[in-house]
């Protein structure tokens, strides 16, 4: 790793982390991502993510949900985007055990129920599937502004997530909010699918991106890198034309957070490849843009696969040095929109929550409150405070 300046983010302190990684493949989901065109199945309660948070002068902690996969068990069980989390299996969570509960829901390795309490002491039985984990957690369109939540570029919902694009353009939308403030990567597929559908027209035969492989791949390739066109014409997956989703825009407004990686860091780039303006709203992203092959490996009778950072990936311009992440046009922190306390999250496409509000506002051009009134005034002047953000896992730019 002392050579190797792309397959790691370092962190504040000094340490760093790895972006390839190593998954154990379990025979009875019978899930492999190389198998692109198929759904995947795993073990998932339905929880996008959490924060932890804690009031002052108390030990109490509760993992705020920052939302919810449709058709999971959480979602089934009526547990949304804002809710608090107070006890799991009857225990508190505490400063000792944050993390392994936050694994618990999280990272759940086999079919298993537990119980999760709110804070206002109302039970929720949950299981963990398997299940088929829809990335499309939320869509709407209001007059002629499209809005899509949307979690990870998975291409087993290609056509759902195409079937929301083609919803936008018989609904006439001009305007699109993109939110990918959770999405921390996927099938390169899968973003060029939305950068086709939202540039429409304005991509025929233009290129999607570029990419730079290790001094030995590019060599073989007289050091040309490979070029991926837009699919709108014609997209592989679908074995269709893409013209029935798309809009034809030459300007978006995007929702992100660090949790913005990979990926989601591709479709942005890759549009102000070809001009289109990409407003960003919320705080930098991730700074990934590397990406990932799969290989599967069988060591004795188990099944692994190995994603190692394999490509850099460049857009239309040649540029692709955004290892520090994209800054936003409009730096919003979602956790602490209007001071330094924790006020909660108002609901997806509302205008309580504050990314979401400012997008409404630049399309508007009126500006709108947004505070988050999802917390009681007594509980704002507990002066609550996230205490940890837990890692999401960024399953990466995959090929």
């Amino acid at each position: 790793m002392t050579t190797n300046t792309l397959d790691k983010k370092r962190n504040s302190n000094g340490t760093y982390s790895l972006f390839s990684f190593i998954q154990k493949l379990d025979p009875d989901l019978q899930s492999s991502r190389s198998a692109k065109e198929k759904k995947n199945l795993e073990y998932n309660y339905g929880f996008v993510n959490f924060v932890a948070v804690q009031t002052r002068n108390t030990s109490n902690i509760v993992f705020v949900i920052q939302g919810v996969h449709k058709g999971s068990s959480a979602d089934k069980a009526g547990l949304k985007r804002g809710m608090e989390i107070a006890e799991i299996n009857n225990q508190k969570i505490t400063t000792s055990n944050v993390q392994t509960y936050y694994s618990k829901l999280m990272q759940p390795s086999s079919p298993t129920s537990i119980e999760v309490k709110d804070k206002d002491g109302k039970v929720y039985t949950i299981d963990s599937g398997p299940i088929y984990v829809n990335p499309i957690i939320h869509h709407q369109v209001n007059g002629q502004t499209g809005y899509l939540v949307y979690s990870a570029f998975e291409s087993g919902f290609d056509q759902e997530l195409f079937d929301v694009f083609k919803e936008f353009k018989n609904q006439g939308i001009e305007e699109l909010i993109l939110d990918l403030r959770y999405n921390g990567g996927g099938d390169v597929t899968s973003a060029n699918l939305i950068s086709s559908c939202i540039a429409g027209d304005f991509c025929i035969g233009k290129t999607f991106a570029s990419y730079r492989y290790n001094d030995g791949r590019m060599k073989a390739l007289n050091n040309q890198r490979p070029i991926q066109k837009f699919v709108y014409s014609l997209y592989d997956n679908l074995n269709t034309s893409l013209s029935d989703g798309g809009l034809n825009l030459r300007k978006i407004y995007c929702l992100v957070t660090d949790d913005s990686a990979s990926a989601s860091e591709l479709v942005i780039n890759a549009l102000r490849g070809i001009d289109i303006e990409v407003v960003l709203i919320g705080t930098t992203t991730h700074g990934k843009n590397v990406g990932m092959e799969g290989v599967e490996l069988t060591v004795d009778t188990d099944k692994y696969l190995l994603f190692p950072i394999t490509f850099q990936a460049y857009n239309a311009k040649g540029f692709g040095d955004f290892e520090n992440g994209f800054t936003p046009d409009y730096e919003i922190n979602e956790n602490k929109p209007n001071g330094e306390y924790f006020e909660g999250y108002g609901d997806f496409g509302t205008e309580s929550d504050p990314l979401y509000a400012k997008a409404i506002s630049l399309i508007s051009g009126t500006d709108l409150v947004t505070t988050t009134p999802t917390r009681a005034a007594n509980q704002a002047k507990e002066q609550a405070q996230i205490i940890a953000t837990p890692n999401l896992n960024r399953i990466g730019m995959i090929k």
